[in-house]
């Protein structure tokens, strides 16, 4: 009698003809079960799925990707649940690491770091999500748009550990698939919006993101303004993050005032990068250049980890370089200018990670 397979990928598709293969590939001897929902393929990615051994799900797209995604999460066998979808790769460490985990009883579900390429800068921005739990029928998706399985883990009581495991996600490679997803994502939102006012204040978020990645900016803050609000009583870190988001998008409509009431006015442990670069734009705009080194001095200590909002550090700190070099030049210490532009290009070069926080320590060589 064979055992029940240790792992299931449960993934959605339409039309991923292009993508499928390599996502598929990386999971190769790591799931013996392979569920795919398919919405409505015009191409071969069916034909690719059941090539990798997988075994198709069609369903009619009603709008809701919670509903797709709970229809593989019913058809799984495995004892765990893998979720990836198409424009997802998972490289050979974090497949090694996957394997390594379920060799143990599921017991409690697990938070990936999903890198995501940018279109506009090729930069990256990371972000922790649940991908890795067990199979569960308490356990399912929720919301129609950025659907996650985190509160249903929470009332089955299945906790949610982070880990630094990687999966790359190219979805927003492409500025026009970006803004094709970023249009059929508002139509979603608003509907959603329209049968319960009240919701999930995520939704809200979410909602606000289409008109700052639509350069929208003034409604995009309004919009994250009212998730803020409404978040206060019971959701901090998504209050928090829809308050920064909603500066940043008051600073590039320009409206300075504005965004600078919504940032702190001192740095803290633990302050986001994001907080301390518009802190240091704004100090410029003012003409206070001396507080602006210090929050760009705090952008180059910044840890490379998954932040909320989710941020690329890689520009943040190269902009803060760049900063730093032109200040001390202007003040007469071109030799530590030049130094700094070095750096500057050693990180546009790829010869730095962008990110590591030991960028400080350079820093504080260079002034040496």
């Amino acid at each position: 009698m064979n055992s029940a397979p240790r792992l299931s990928l449960c993934m959605i598709v339409r039309n991923e003809a292009a993508n499928l293969p390599a996502c598929l590939d990386s999971v190769r001897d790591l799931a013996s079960d392979i569920v795919v929902v398919d919405t409505g393929s015009t191409d071969s990615t069916c034909e690719i799925a059941r090539q990798h051994g997988a075994r198709i799900i069609n369903a009619e797209w009603t709008g809701d990707f919670s509903s797709a995604r709970n229809l593989a999460l019913a058809e799984a066998r495995g004892e765990w649940i893998l979720v990836l979808d198409a424009d997802e790769v998972l490289p050979v460490a974090s497949r090694i690491r996957i394997h390594e985990m379920i060799s143990s009883p599921a017991r409690s579900a697990y938070n990936l770091v999903q890198k995501n390429e940018l279109a506009a800068t090729g930069a990256h921005v990371s972000v922790h999500i649940v991908r890795l739990f067990p199979r569960d029928a308490r356990v399912r998706f929720e919301r129609p748009i950025h659907e996650q399985v985190n509160t249903s883990l929470e009332r089955a009581g299945i906790p949610i550990i982070d880990t630094n495991i990687v999966f790359n996600h190219s979805g927003y490679a492409s500025s026009a698939v970006l803004a094709g997803k970023t249009e059929r994502n508002r139509r979603i939102i608003e509907d959603a919006l329209h049968r319960d006012p009240d919701g999930d204040p995520n939704l809200r978020y979410f909602y606000a993101s289409t008109f700052f990645d639509t350069q929208q900016f003034s409604q995009a803050a309004r919009e994250y303004e009212e998730c803020a609000r409404r978040s206060r009583a019971s959701r901090k870190r998504l209050e928090r993050a829809a308050t920064l988001k909603a500066a940043q998008a008051w600073f590039f409509a320009g409206k300075y005032d504005k965004a600078r009431a919504l940032l702190p006015d001192h740095i803290e442990p633990g302050l986001h990068p994001l907080a301390a670069h518009l802190k240091a734009e704004i100090a410029v705009h003012d003409g206070c250049s001396i507080d602006a080194v210090k929050w760009q001095e705090s952008v180059l200590s910044a840890p490379d980890v998954a932040y909320l909002p989710p941020e690329s550090l890689t520009p943040l700190k190269f902009k803060a370089v760049l900063f730093l070099a032109n200040h001390w030049a202007d003040l007469g210490r071109k030799d530590i200018g030049v130094k700094l532009l070095r750096l500057a290009q050693d990180i546009s070069g790829g010869k730095r990670d962008g990110a590591s926080a030991t960028l400080a320590v350079s820093y504080r060589e260079a002034l040496a």
